[in-house]
């Protein structure tokens, strides 16, 4: 798929907490799920969380 679109995650919640204490970049203190969200987002990606 070519952006943009949207893409629907469910359960996001889970994810968010599962990934909550793992950090990529220490300096720019975000978790792994807010990184991945923010690169999505970057490339023209929708993300609805549900």
């Amino acid at each position: 798929m070519a952006p943009p679109f949207a893409l629907t995650w469910y359960d996001s919640e889970v994810a968010r907490r599962e990934l909550a204490d793992v950090v990529e970049d220490p300096k720019d203190g975000l978790s792994y799920f807010e990184d991945i969200l923010r690169l999505l987002e970057r490339y023209g990606v929708t993300v609805v969380l549900r």
